[in-house]
């Protein structure tokens, strides 16, 4: 079957905002090394440029389910996409590093609707049998905002200003805003139960407070002072909280019951540790690029292109191949190739390991991540309706926000201390200390730093590790259906628990049963018709 004409609308539209978010990520992460000298700032103060936008995403995202049920996903989605572009605006318009770390908090308040809420619409405009392909059109930003991201993002920081980054946002949002207005069909709002507030001001405090206490460590170089060890105590606790009150109320803010369906709980758990593991790391080659190697942005953005086109291909093709053997067997092949990429990259990456290698081993890593990030999420939500749809893309999408930002931290912590372990050029000032050597002491130098950004290398390989055994453990084995009894009829089995959304935000276990109609994956057929609410 096709996507017809109104679902490939929907899923276009849908991929402009994501293209201009999807942008915007790629080309500020080629920024952050050049942010560093043009603010005089260390890098773990510059990398809240990144962290504030993320956090921000955390805050919001758990309330895409309940505003879209209250006041109708399309004007969610447009009241989001708004409040980005006047995000854009400001963070291009700021005048220290401390208006820009704010403004980018404005964005994330934005952006953290886009992606849930844009994805449930999406979801739920087709049956069951088809989202594997929406998933895969929806994919199509993941292709080309790495490709012309880091290119556009090095040209305008080598030839322009940081500043038109975040100013390009605006007449790309605009026009955004007036084809959503004009093409995305208007929904009406379902109504929403209350929201629990005191659970909802606790995700993300406590995320922040993990991560400053993480961020300090790449400042001190320590890890047993109370500077940063309060902060991080603090932070888990509020997180604990959060995660046992969401268990036990009536209207949580994430409806963490969710997680009792497998195919849920296994997506979570895997992509907690490889979107971490990949997005979290995604600043050490721009730093190894600009900072060890003495070569300027538009490099560090050329090496991506290649990585990012094969990405992008492996996810349309392993989107696909998911549905016939399963997402379990493709994911473990996927993070099985960015692992073995990871860790070569810490065996072979020296201050003159020549680029193409570079992009070679890139390359591996970006099929890994294409083989990945969308079979994965596809299979974690495939089993859900109505609105535990948007509550499981919720769930999948605030976890790997959160392991992004908690993972980014670890690894500026991590670099900064191998960094001022290793060169005595840089010791106390760490990546800062690196982009402001003149060429004969960065020569000097250029040896230490590399074993530096590789030790980095292997503390995120370390993640990655995890996230295979996540991925072979916890993602359910595919079922293969057959005809019995008719065409495409698959014989009588015992589903495993499924969840079902009640309109008071709590969750109803259940055992399913055989259903007279097709069914995938084991699970119960999908009956609603597209754009059908539950």
């Amino acid at each position: 079957m096709r996507l017809d004409a109104a679902s490939r609308r929907i899923g276009l539209i849908l991929i402009v905002a994501t293209l201009m978010v999807m942008l915007d990520l790629t080309v500020v992460t080629v920024a952050l090394p050049h942010l560093t000298a043009e603010f005089d700032a260390s890098l773990s103060t510059v990398q809240w440029v990144t962290t504030a936008y993320t956090l921000a995403l955390i805050a919001v995202m758990p309330l895409s389910a309940w505003s879209s049920a209250r006041f109708g996903a399309r004007q969610v989605y447009g009241t989001a996409l708004a409040v980005f572009v006047l995000g854009s605006f400001l963070a291009a318009v700021s005048w220290d590093i401390g208006s820009l770390i704010a403004f980018r908090a404005v964005q994330g308040l934005g952006g953290g609707m886009l992606q849930p809420v844009g994805m449930a619409i999406a979801l739920q405009a087709v049956p069951e049998s088809l989202r594997g392909r929406m998933m895969a059109l929806l994919g199509v930003p993941v292709l080309i905002g790495p490709v012309v991201g880091p290119i556009l993002g090095g040209a305008l920081i080598d030839h322009a200003s940081w500043r038109v980054v975040f100013a390009l946002n605006v007449p790309l949002g605009l026009a955004a805003l007036a084809f959503i207005r004009r093409h995305l069909p208007a929904s009406k709002p379902q109504g929403a139960t209350r929201i629990d507030i005191p659970s909802m001001l606790a995700l993300s405090p406590g995320g922040a407070f993990v991560v400053f206490g993480l961020a300090r460590a790449g400042d001190t170089g320590g890890l047993l002072e109370s500077s940063i060890l309060v902060p991080i105590g603090v932070g888990l606790m509020l997180l604990g909280w959060f995660a046992m009150r969401s268990l036990r109320s009536a209207t949580p803010v994430l409806n963490l019951r969710l997680l009792a369906t497998p195919q849920l709980r296994g997506g979570v758990v895997t992509l907690l540790f490889f979107s971490g593991a990949y997005f979290g790391s995604m600043i050490i080659l721009p730093i190894y690029v600009q900072a060890v190697r003495g070569d300027d942005a538009t490099t560090a953005g050329a090496l991506y292109l290649l990585p990012a086109v094969v990405t992008g291909v492996t996810l349309q093709i392993a989107t696909r191949l998911a549905d016939r053997v399963g997402a379990r067997r493709v994911a473990a092949v996927g993070i099985t190739a960015s692992l073995s990429a990871m860790i070569t990259l810490a065996s072979v990456l020296g201050s003159a390991t020549p680029y193409p290698a570079v992009v070679g081993i890139l390359t591996l890593l970006g099929f890994g991540v294409g083989a990945t990030l969308m079979p994965t999420m596809t299979a974690a939500t495939r089993t859900l309706e109505g609105p535990d749809t948007a509550n499981g893309t919720t769930i999948m999408l605030t976890t790997s926000q959160l392991s992004n930002a908690l993972v980014a931290a670890v690894v500026t912590a991590a670099l900064a201390g191998f960094m001022n372990a290793r060169s005595a050029a840089v010791r106390g000032n760490g990546v800062a200390g690196a982009m402001a050597l003149d060429p004969a002491g960065r020569s000097a130098a250029a040896d230490d730093l590399a074993g530096a950004v590789a030790d980095t290398y292997l503390v995120a390989a370390g993640l990655m590790a995890l996230a295979l055994v996540a991925a072979i453990v916890l993602i359910p084995a595919h079922r293969r259906s057959s005809a019995v009894g008719g065409a495409g009829r698959p014989p009588a089995i015992s589903d495993p628990p499924t969840v079902s959304g009640r309109p008071d935000g709590r969750s109803t276990l259940s055992r399913g049963r055989p259903a007279p109609g097709p069914a995938t994956d084991g699970a119960a057929s999908d009956s609603s018709t597209p754009g059908a609410a539950r």
